[in-house]
């Protein structure tokens, strides 16, 4: 019967204390949350360190969830939520890079390009770089709808937004997806 329970009844059991509860959740949702943060992020390093940090605050603040939201879209959200984190501090971080390197006489610092789809198809590394590629907001709703399979009611708690919003950013992201993959076909 564990395996039949749902995320919320493990959660409640986390809330109780019980750390197997904690452990099973971990099993059901780390290889998500970090392909979740792959594909947002681009870089494999920073998605296992934000997997790792939404399981930390999972157990360090189990009663920030809400009961009355789904928990894919809470525990979606601390992975969004974090990704975005990220993309700021590298960008000021980057910005402040380049500054200095022109005030010494240097070009600016290139960013580091997204890794390379190891031992994948061409084609999946193509497309993860088309994803990668694509606005934050089209990306955001294509990772959460099309490759996680949120709902658009879900993706639009993750998100912060109207599930309209949701579903006319997944339309644009895939129409710009499907131009690139016409591009290489």
């Amino acid at each position: 019967m564990e395996s039949a329970c749902t995320d919320e009844a493990l959660f409640a059991r986390i809330v109780a204390g019980e750390g197997e509860a904690f452990d099973q959740i971990v099993v059901r949702w780390r290889d998500r949350i970090v392909d979740l943060a792959h594909l947002m992020t681009g870089d494999r390093d920073a998605a296992e360190d934000i997997g790792q940090e939404v399981f930390l605050r999972l157990l360090r603040r189990p009663q920030a969830y809400d009961p009355s939201r789904p928990f894919a879209a809470w525990i979606c959200t601390i992975a969004r939520n974090l990704c975005h984190d990220r993309f700021r501090r590298e960008t000021t971080r980057s910005r402040y890079q380049n500054e200095a390197a022109l005030r010494r006489g240097f070009g600016p610092v290139p960013l580091p390009a997204p890794p390379e789809a190891a031992a994948a198809g061409e084609v999946e590394a193509r497309l993860r770089r088309a994803i990668a590629d694509l606005p934050a907001r089209f990306r955001e709703a294509y990772v959460l709808c099309a490759v996680r399979g949120l709902s658009y009611e879900e993706a639009a708690c993750v998100c912060g937004c109207p599930t309209k919003t949701v579903s006319t950013r997944l339309a644009r992201a895939r129409k710009r997806l499907l131009a690139r993959m016409r591009d290489w076909l």
